[in-house]
């Protein structure tokens, strides 16, 4: 330390007597303390507000601005990674290879079609629904395909035909400046066919995710700070400026990429949507789902394997086992074969037990009467046909642990399960009743064990048989099970 102030008080002092000279001293000394003191602080504030210092300070909040900016990168980053990722893992194919104005090829349930790409996929009422994502051309390497490279769609054909007949008229309409829309020529449809086509309008035309991406676009950019430099000393200004417009820099930046962040997040969450959505139309990850034909009246009717499966033994099944030229059906009405198997179809997408029985459903009693005859020797029981077995009232009870009350509304067949199997189920949550408005959670063909699930759950498994369905009552929510098969 510099000796340099008490050099200075010593220089000062006159020299006289003993008595004065040590009062003097003790002066001096008192002067001496105190200007080191002084001195020693305006050293100390120097070293404080040196640039380095200054530096050093603003070292930890900086590297946090800095590491914040990159962590909201990496998420980004990992959204799309993970999407592409989940992509690859299930097949997609570059979108880019297909064109609108492609012409598809289609064997719809065994009638065949030509369709444009930009009516299956573009336009009010049609984007954003599952018919737009099969045919969007993610999905091209995986679309099943019959023996003429058609493309096949295990849906009804009538339906199928009801729908493309709705964009079709629609776009006439609006091409000559009226108002039209899909969703209303739809609900003539179903109008007039009794809601025999609701079930696969419903399942095709509905929007995955109608407003998801709006919302994460047009989310609200975060508050960005301000302040005032008015009272700031002169030297300093240049600084907070300099400060300023950093933390605004970083509260912009910081926003924006949040945003997108979301917005990424949202497109790996609709991904999710959409493969859950046509997975059902698509090949096997593991292998190829056969075509199954049979023809009825010089007409075919066609399904995939996973449907005919679905029949179980009966002798619908079997028509399709023993099918050849040689033996075609041709003395059951088209329309009743084409039926039966559109409600297996349904069966194996989850539908209710409402979309399935309206399937079985004719428009008298004159078609009726001949349709349950064959129903029955195909080996199909309709829901609502009063007979013995379906007059009996559905077997209820309550599980034991949890006490929630319970009904079976379609009886399994198969085996139950043990607490160490694994099995594939479908579960759907409504808020309001079964099956009503406010849906609140749903998965199919979810693979999971038994012992994994929640009290209610397991005990719930653990006394189904496969093929059963049953209604669970959890305050206050609504629950519709389905247990698919053991694994």
């Amino acid at each position: 330390m510099s000796d340099l102030p008490k050099r200075l008080l010593i220089s000062l002092a006159p020299p006289g007597d003993t008595q004065t000279e040590k009062g003097r001293g003790s002066i001096r000394h008192c002067l001496c303390e105190r200007s080191v003191a002084l001195w020693m602080e305006a050293e100390l504030a120097a070293r404080q507000f040196s640039a380095h210092a200054i530096l050093n300070e603003l070292h930890v909040p900086v590297t946090a601005i800095g590491d914040a900016i990159s962590q909201l990168h990496a998420q980004i980053r990992q959204a799309d990674e993970d999407a592409q990722r989940e992509r690859q893992h299930h097949g997609a194919s570059d979108p880019s290879a297909a064109s609108p104005d492609d012409t598809l090829l289609l064997n719809v349930g065994g009638h065949l079609m030509s369709v444009r790409r930009h009516h299956m996929t573009q336009g009010e009422g049609v984007e954003g629904t599952r018919l737009a994502a099969l045919f969007g051309g993610c999905w091209e390497d995986r679309l099943v395909k019959d023996d003429s490279q058609r493309v096949f769609v295990d849906i009804c054909p009538k339906a199928f035909k009801a729908i493309h007949k709705a964009i079709l008229n629609a776009e006439t309409l609006r091409s000559a400046g009226k108002a039209a829309s899909v969703g209303h020529l739809l609900n003539e449809v179903a109008k007039r066919d009794k809601g025999r086509h609701g079930f696969w309008v419903k399942l095709m035309m509905t929007p995955l995710d109608k407003d998801a991406t709006e919302a994460a676009d047009s989310s609200p950019a975060d508050s960005v700070p301000t302040g005032s430099l008015t009272n700031s000393p002169t030297e300093a200004a240049a600084a907070l400026k300099a400060m300023e417009d950093i933390v605004k820099s970083f509260a912009n930046e910081k926003a924006r990429l949040e945003r997108q962040l979301r917005a990424a997040n949202t497109r790996r969450d609709n991904l999710d949507k959409e493969i859950q959505a046509v997975e059902p139309f698509l090949l096997p990850l593991s292998g190829g789902d056969a075509i199954r034909s049979v023809e009825v009246c010089g007409q075919l009717i066609s399904t995939t394997q996973s449907t005919v499966d679905e029949m179980g033994d009966i002798a619908l099944s079997h028509r399709f086992d023993l099918w050849s030229s040689s033996r075609a059906v041709e003395v059951v009405d088209r329309d009743h074969i084409g039926r039966m198997v559109d409600y297996y179809r349904r069966k194996r997408l989850g539908a209710s037990p409402a979309d399935m029985a309206a399937v079985l459903t004719m428009a008298g009693e004159t078609d009726q009467e001949p349709f349950d005859v064959n129903a029955a020797m195909y080996g199909l029981v309709r829901t609502d046909t009063p007979t013995p077995q379906a007059s009996v009232a559905p077997r209820t009870g309550t599980l034991p642990s949890s006490g929630c009350r319970y009904e079976v509304v379609q009886e399994g067949t198969g085996r139950v399960p043990t607490g160490e199997d694994r099995i594939k189920i479908d579960i759907v949550y409504w808020r309001d009743a079964f099956e009503g408005q406010d849906k609140s959670w749903e998965r199919r063909g979810w693979v999971t064990g038994v012992s994994d699930r929640p009290v209610w759950l397991h005990e719930a498994l653990l006394s189904m048989r496969t093929g059963e369905t049953r209604r669970i009552k959890l305050s206050p929510t609504y629950v519709q099970l389905r247990l698919i098969s053991i694994e």
